[in-house]
């Protein structure tokens, strides 16, 4: 069976853009999506502890997919850091798909994690949204 797709989310044009790009490949994988939330906390002490805007952040997660068509599952991941995010996506597997913004001249936060995912081996996809779309690096 193939790992559930998992969308990283981001800000919100950025999910949905990549909540309308993993739907279509989770079918075609015959599989299902996980919109992977996360939530960085100060100090290793509050990993444990419930948060209580997480089950009001995957609410509001779980209807934005449902609002677009999806039937995803919301995880909540909390971490003292990026690295602990990027081992905890890269260890489920299968393909991750991240959606952001596309910087104009640099590379958008989205794009630089991205980026990292793909160094550690996942299997990435970005999906990009925003104003800067169809403005990348042009010659003079």
């Amino acid at each position: 069976m193939v790992p559930r797709v998992q969308v990283v989310a981001t800000t919100f044009e950025g999910t949905r853009a990549a909540l309308l790009a993993a739907i279509p490949l989770a079918r075609g994988l015959d599989t299902g999506v996980t919109i992977v939330v996360p939530r960085i906390v100060s100090c290793s002490g509050d990993l444990d502890a419930p948060a209580p805007t997480s089950e009001l952040i995957a609410k509001r997660y779980q209807d934005i997919a449902q609002f677009i068509g999806a039937d995803a599952e919301v995880d909540v991941f909390a971490s003292i850091g990026v690295d602990e995010l990027l081992a905890h996506i890269c260890a489920v597997g299968g393909p991750v798909v991240v959606g952001g913004p596309v910087g104009r001249w640099l590379t958008s936060p989205e794009e630089r994690f991205a980026n990292r995912l793909a160094l550690a081996g996942c299997q990435v996809m970005f999906v990009a949204s925003g104003a800067n779309t169809t403005q990348r690096r042009v010659a003079a």
